[in-house]
């Protein structure tokens, strides 16, 4: 029998019945750790590619499934989120790197990312109160927000990256327009089944809500930090 140097359980298999450790652990070495890493970089590009792809081609149904308890072949609401964030926040500062101070594009270098994670919880509340009578959970309207802003997060990538070519009020109305497609086509996916126009009605007040709520925190934030 072996003793687990994580929980103190004993075994004899592989791995720990307590806890799930490797029994035997290997010692660090160079063979190692470029096995975690390209262990790290299998399933991260497995399940968040894979993810990503779903939330852009079958937005809310990929979440409908997730909530139904279909979770293993996806990457998880908040890592997903998390990952895509933090390349948002890398391309916008260097797209925007030379953004002069008080503009938006300054404030997409430098806060976008933080001011739109820190709302998460108001837009998951707004989708809660105004699809209540679905039988909606608060949480469940935070993972199909968490989800939903995660991919909105990538495709600013690109999409912002067309500045480079195209005048900022063009890239801003794409954006305007993208993001009430995407929330809209999200919304009839998963209520799929009720009243088509109540879906559209709705989203489209959560959408001038939250954009609204955006604009007014993106311009408090500018003003306490300039």
């Amino acid at each position: 029998m072996i003793v687990c140097q994580n929980c103190g359980s004993e075994g004899d298999q592989k791995f720990c019945p307590g806890c799930g450790q490797a029994l035997q652990a290997d010692r660090i070495s160079v063979q190692y750790l470029l096995h975690e890493v390209a262990h790290t970089f299998w399933h991260l590009e497995k399940g968040f590619l894979y993810t990503l792809r779903e939330l852009g081609t079958n937005p809310g149904t990929m979440q409908r499934k997730y909530l139904s308890g279909l979770r293993l072949r996806y990457q998880k609401p908040f890592p997903l989120f998390a990952i895509s964030g933090t390349f948002c926040a890398l391309a916008l500062f260097f797209i925007y790197r030379d953004a002069p101070i008080q503009t938006d594009q300054f404030f997409y270098k430098h806060y976008y990312f933080i001011v739109q994670a820190a709302l998460l919880p108001v837009y998951a509340f707004i989708t809660y109160i105004l699809f209540k009578n679905r039988e909606l959970y608060y949480a469940e309207a935070l993972v199909m927000n968490v989800y939903m802003l995660g991919f909105m997060s990538a495709f600013i990538i690109p999409l912002n990256a067309l500045s480079f070519f195209l005048p900022n009020g063009i890239i801003s109305l794409l954006e305007v327009v993208f993001l009430i497609t995407y929330n809209t086509w999200t919304n009839l996916n998963f209520f799929k089944g009720k009243v088509v126009w109540w879906i559209i009605v709705r989203s489209t007040l959560a959408i001038v809500i939250s954009y609204l709520l955006f604009n007014f925190t993106s311009r408090l934030v500018m003003q306490w930090l300039m």
